[in-house]
């Protein structure tokens, strides 16, 4: 596992502190994470677990939203198209 995806983990986790030297480190050892595939101390921070339920709602709900709008999209322009057939064949 890749330090990006460590630190993507610790992000998440309550054992997280910031060095300004080092960056995010654990505040067990006081280091950058050293784990292989997980960490056996990891305790998920209910604030940053709000905060990804909140994003994952949020984009759930965009794309519900626009979905829909583009269905109500083409149902506007077949009824204008089926409108102008009408109108044309009339004349």
């Amino acid at each position: 596992m890749e330090l990006s995806q460590r630190l993507t983990t610790c992000k998440k986790c309550t054992k997280r502190k910031f060095d300004p030297n080092m960056g995010i480190v654990c505040s067990l050892t006081s280091r950058k994470p050293d784990f292989e595939s997980y960490c056996a101390d990891f305790v998920v921070d209910p604030k940053e677990k709000a905060k990804i339920n909140a994003k994952s709602y949020a984009t759930a709900d965009k794309e519900e939203s626009s979905s829909s709008m583009s269905v109500w999209g083409i149902v506007a322009i077949a009824i204008f198209v089926i409108r102008l057939i009408v109108r044309m064949a009339r004349d």
